[in-house]
């Protein structure tokens, strides 16, 4: 089984991996829509709203697969300055999250222009970007099996920071 399981998802990956390349990410996130409102910013913190709408009409699933729901990143000139996991679920929390249609579920995101060490980072722009830690499936016309949608991530925003 490991012999044939283990190609199949290198293949799989290589697949994601290229379909991917060179294109602009839209809201979309399979049938779901992932998007980032109400940014705010002031001399002291930088803030925003994740926003995970199903705009079907149908429930949709997805299933997170990391300790945290969502991660904040920031980024000055493509190097990582703070990596901030949110929502930490404990033992014992569910995995899915069935979103009814209509239905949008919010991740509060904030940053107070500190570093990893805890130090106020220094003046100048900088990129925001929110990873969603979950995957979710999308049952595609004429394909007996759903295809498997990765995490996604939300942004760049650019931040100037005083």
């Amino acid at each position: 089984m490991r012999r044939v399981l283990f190609p199949v998802l290198i293949v799989f990956s290589l697949v994601l991996v290229l379909a991917g390349c060179g294109r602009a990410q839209g809201p979309e996130w399979g049938n779901l829509k992932l998007t980032l409102e109400n940014v705010q910013q002031n001399e002291k913190h930088w803030t925003a709203r994740m926003v995970l709408t199903n705009p079907t009409d149908k429930v949709q699933v997805i299933e997170y697969i990391a300790d945290a729901r969502y991660t904040l990143i920031v980024t000055k000139g493509g190097e990582e300055v703070f990596v901030q996991p949110f929502d930490i679920r404990q033992e014992g929390d569910p995995s899915i999250l069935n979103l009814s249609p209509g239905v949008s579920k919010e991740y509060v995101v904030a940053w107070t222009y500190r570093d990893e060490e805890g130090n106020r980072v220094e003046p100048g722009t900088y990129e925001v970007t929110v990873r969603l830690e979950a995957v979710t499936v999308v049952q595609e016309p004429g394909k007996s099996q759903p295809t498997l949608i990765e995490p996604r991530t939300v942004g760049p925003v650019k931040v100037e920071v005083p």
